[in-house]
């Protein structure tokens, strides 16, 4: 690395931390990603550690070069260091403020959404809009009519794996405040509902109602007033509506109620694996 292509990748290296620090003043993702913020750290402090390294060999070079094959070889491995430590940083930035690749792990979004399936997410400065995909940041304190067994994880034999203290949902926004919401086309003998916005009956991609049994209308209702959904508040469903092939009907706003505009923190944008559009 010669001392003047050092100094431009230190140049680099401060926009990029300064850049991280203004994002992070201006709070432009709700996702809180702690491991993102510790590998940035990390990144930044190796890079500029091979940078003042490259910049003291570079000004060394004639000492460097009458010792052994190793030392010799030192700018080669300090650029490559160097490169890949700004390299990271950028990729940390890009997660932690930008998109975030994650899995999908339940079935609440069949067919849309295959269990196992990679998905590309949007978190920057996003604002809801209904039909979007979101990605719902869930906790005990927030939605106590999740059930515990939810935060907790299990391997494949059902053993405990860890219990966490904040869980996502990936669900179709379909709500938004000031929208009126009606429970409509009674079915006397299965004692159900179908729901109704902004007087029409929502459906799913593949044109099925969402079912909602007089409990779960109960629990949306909490969330309205007069029938208009409350300030700050959103109804979120997956599109397995009420059953797919042997799943269970998706777990949703039926039954944990509205969700808060502040855990609504992003949206899927993109299948990576298979590749294709979420839509």
């Amino acid at each position: 690395m010669t001392l003047k292509k050092a100094y431009k990748t230190l140049i680099i290296t401060i926009i990029l931390m300064m850049l991280t620090i203004i994002f992070y003043a201006l709070d432009v993702s709700k996702l809180a990603l702690q491991w993102g913020m510790v590998g940035f750290v990390i990144s930044a402090v190796l890079s500029i550690f091979s940078i003042v390294l490259s910049i003291h060999s570079t000004k060394h070079e004639r000492e460097i070069l009458k010792v052994n094959f190793f030392n010799r070889r030192r700018f080669e491995i300090l650029d490559w260091f160097t490169f890949l430590s700004v390299s990271l940083m950028a990729i940390f930035i890009i997660f932690m403020f930008i998109v975030l690749p994650s899995d999908v792990k339940h079935s609440s979004m069949m067919p849309t959404l295959q269990e196992g399936e990679r998905i590309l997410i949007y978190h920057f400065n996003y604002e809801p809009e209904v039909e979007d995909i979101i990605i719902l940041k869930m906790t005990k304190e927030n939605y106590d009519l999740v059930p515990n067994s939810m935060y907790i994880e299990r391997d494949r034999h059902g053993n405990i794996i860890r219990i966490h203290d904040v869980i996502y949902f990936v669900k179709r926004l379909k709500a938004a405040p000031g929208d009126l919401i009606e429970f409509v086309n009674y079915n006397i003998l299965k004692e159900q509902y179908e729901i109704s916005i902004n007087g029409e009956v929502i459906l799913t991609p593949q044109n099925e109602p969402y079912y909602v049994l007089q409990n779960q209308r109960e629990i949306i209702e909490l969330s309205l007033e007069q029938g208009i959904l409350k300030d700050g508040l959103y109804l979120a469903f997956g599109d397995n509506a009420n059953g797919y092939l042997s799943y269970p009907a998706s777990f949703d706003s039926r039954s944990f109620g509205a969700v808060l505009e502040e855990d609504i923190v992003g949206k899927a944008i993109y299948k990576l694996w298979p590749v294709g559009r979420v839509e």
